[in-house]
């Protein structure tokens, strides 16, 4: 009954686990895995009572280990109480000296390279195909099929060495009698032939089967990438970013590298197909932002971040992924074909999804306090052999929270205060801030197309501010001071308004006689002419 039920953890375990790096949402399972978190403390200190479960029933690894030893020696017959010898000298040795450097390779800032031969990590590297992580995924089944017992558990893995060490006086651990001499004569097998045992009609034995599904994944993996099936694509390479671009929610670079575990669930389950491991020795294994398969969707409600087991990539509740900033784009005129070849391409500006890339006399302007970093830019690229514009990393991430209006509204004040003559914000966040004297301010923002559904808050507001309010489709207007000519024109296009002073008409900075600008638009009714004669009168 016992081993039945443990038969049964360890099925549900790996299934749940492995269905979570092919988007099942049963990522909850891998909580459980060794990382800086509340639920694998709680496993750790359970370890005296219950022994080395974990290892047996909740590591991948560890069952895999089980599985392919009972695949490749199903003759033999030891008691599972006489796998439990004492250690060899040379068995301490090792694992002391692996948890040992693991420790310090930690403590030295290369997290990611300690983290990279413990169990979840390793196997999560083999679900997405990272080279390193399928070889030494390989490593571990050929020992456990050369040999007996768990012995990546029992020799390397760092986390096997401190279950081990809590386990030794475990009220239901595994004994083996005083009187042991550890001559391991228990593990000799008995000498008869072993017929191969099919499973099916076929005469197709568990070996065969297993090399088989190995060759199809080895030639899946193989695949060369096609479009549709048909024509190669020409994929750009990677820029040398200054700095890499960390996924939404990891927030702080040092602390992320730190209790990122490499699992590699995150690049998995990411929905815009932009995260890829890096193969920087010091971040080994760690998800970053690979811009040549697809971007980072404004769409996505943070997939990375509910999947990450360790807390490496933080939920950020009440945020929308628009008001993450993870780094913002850098555009090189040398490689733009606009450059190049003098083709008037605009694929960057058409898809950027904050309206943060516009073509200025010919060519794109990043807007780097708009710009999130999402790569939807540098995707889309068409320049070879390296995109033209590529994103660059923040080492933090600035995260724009929404504030209520109350809040807004005094915030915005403040920048009026402090020297700026307009400020626009939407949803709760500012988007836009100018300086200068005049309509002109506003006009850039008009230009920008900043304007449109926003709270405007300016340092005075009279006619002509109003009538470019009114073109730009603001949804409310505030003032330290406003005309009441540009109230009644606000009010009549259903635009809200309030000021801290209404006077009957701006007058000039000399207070001797009507703006220039409102002397300008007298006479002038619909708004779209007064914009128009705005501009002319600006140049």
């Amino acid at each position: 009954m016992k081993k039945a039920l443990k038969i049964a953890i360890s099925a549900a375990m790996l299934g749940c686990v492995t269905a979570a790096f092919f988007g099942a949402p049963t990522y909850l399972a891998c909580r459980i895995q060794p990382s800086a978190t509340i639920t694998f403390l709680v496993v750790l200190l359970l370890t005296p009572l219950v022994g080395r479960l974990f290892c047996e029933c909740l590591c991948p690894l560890g069952i895999i280990q089980t599985a392919v030893n009972w695949l490749f020696h199903p003759k033999t017959h030891v008691r599972r109480v006489c796998t439990r010898l004492p250690e060899t000298k040379a068995q301490q040795i090792v694992r002391w000296t692996v948890l040992a450097l693991a420790i310090v390779l930690a403590l030295t800032g290369f997290g990611a390279v300690a983290w990279f031969v413990t169990p979840y990590s390793i196997y999560g590297k083999a679900l997405t195909l990272f080279w390193p992580g399928v070889g030494l995924f390989a490593l571990v089944a050929v020992l456990a099929a050369l040999g007996k017992g768990r012995i990546w558990c029992n020799w390397v893995c760092p986390v096997g060495t401190l279950f081990n060490l809590l386990s030794k006086k475990s009220v239901c651990v595994h004994k083996v009698g005083k009187g042991c001499g550890n001559c391991r004569a228990c593990f000799a097998q008995k000498k008869k032939a072993e017929e191969p045992v099919p499973f099916v009609d076929g005469g197709v034995t568990r070996r065969d089967a297993l090399k088989g599904v190995a060759v199809f994944a080895a030639v899946k993996a193989a695949e060369k990438t096609t479009d549709g099936g048909f024509a190669d694509v020409s994929l750009p390479g990677v820029p040398a970013r200054p700095v890499p671009a960390l996924p939404p929610g990891a927030v702080d670079r040092s602390d992320f590298n730190l209790k990122c575990v490499a699992c590699g669930l995150c690049i998995a389950n990411c929905r815009g197909g932009c995260l890829s491991v890096s193969t920087s020795l010091k971040r080994f294994g760690q998800p970053e932002m690979d811009f040549r398969h697809g971007y980072c969707l404004t769409g996505c409600a943070q997939q990375c971040a509910k999947v990450c087991p360790a807390g490496a990539i933080r939920p950020l509740d009440g945020v929308e992924r628009k008001n993450v900033h993870v780094g913002h784009a850098i555009w090189e005129r040398e490689l733009c074909i606009r450059e190049t070849e003098g083709v008037q391409c605009t694929a960057c500006s058409r898809k950027c999804p904050v309206g943060a890339i516009h073509v200025v006399e010919g060519f794109p302007v990043v807007d780097k306090g708009k710009c999130i970093g999402c790569g939807a830019c540098e995707h889309v690229c068409p320049a070879r052999p390296m995109p033209a514009i590529f994103v660059k990393g923040f080492e933090r991430q600035r995260i724009v929270r929404p504030m209520d209006e109350a809040g807004l509204l005094a915030e915005m004040k403040a920048l009026i205060d402090g020297g700026a003559s307009c400020v626009a914000a939407r949803d709760g966040v500012i988007v836009g801030k100018e300086t200068g004297f005049g309509v002109k301010s506003l006009l850039k923002l008009l230009d920008e197309r900043k304007l449109a559904h926003t709270f405007v808050v300016a340092k005075v507001v009279g006619r002509a501010a109003a009538a470019i309010c009114v073109v730009g489709k603001v949804k409310r207007v505030y003032a330290s001071i406003m005309g009441a000519d540009a109230a009644a024109l606000l009010k009549a296009h259903g635009i809200e308004s309030g000021a801290d002073k209404t006077v009957p008409k701006i007058l000039n900075h000399n207070l001797t006689a009507s703006c220039p600008m409102e002397q300008a638009v007298e006479g002038f009714d619909n708004p779209v002419a007064i914009v128009k004669e705005l501009k002319e009168k600006a140049k």
